[in-house]
């Protein structure tokens, strides 16, 4: 079973439903009841002030175990919001950005299972 966990930082909500609809009809990947318990870390919305503050927090915590997929234009650029999104931390590793306003739930399904298919053979890298 891969175990995600999603890290909401001020979307429209609009990735994270299509997450919620993914993982629902997704028989082997279920949620992490904490981001230590993760697989694979979901990033949706935009990076403000206080919640790229947080997550870097969370991630050096972590020591960056859990492999990150940006969900949504949001988390990748801060698009329509302006600037934000991982692109806005040069030294962050994200290993699969998924574009999409929202991204479908079955392209987040595939992208959840290639970076945890990825993290078994020890291929996983920035795609």
């Amino acid at each position: 079973m891969i175990q995600v966990y999603r890290f909401n930082t001020g979307s429209c909500g609009g990735c994270d439903l299509e997450v919620i609809a993914a993982l629902a009809a997704a028989a082997d990947i279920d949620w992490a009841a904490t981001p230590h318990e993760a697989d694979v870390l979901l990033l949706t919305g935009p990076l403000t002030t206080d919640t790229k503050k947080a997550f870097m927090a969370l991630l050096q915590e972590l020591d960056h175990r859990a492999p990150i997929i940006a969900v949504g234009r949001c988390a990748i650029d801060g698009h329509p919001f302006g600037r934000g999104g991982v692109a806005v931390i040069p030294n962050l590793t994200v290993h699969l950005s998924l574009d999409g306003c929202p991204p479908t739930p079955t392209q987040i399904v595939e992208a959840i299972r290639t970076i945890a298919m990825d993290r078994e053979d020890g291929t996983a890298g920035e795609r």
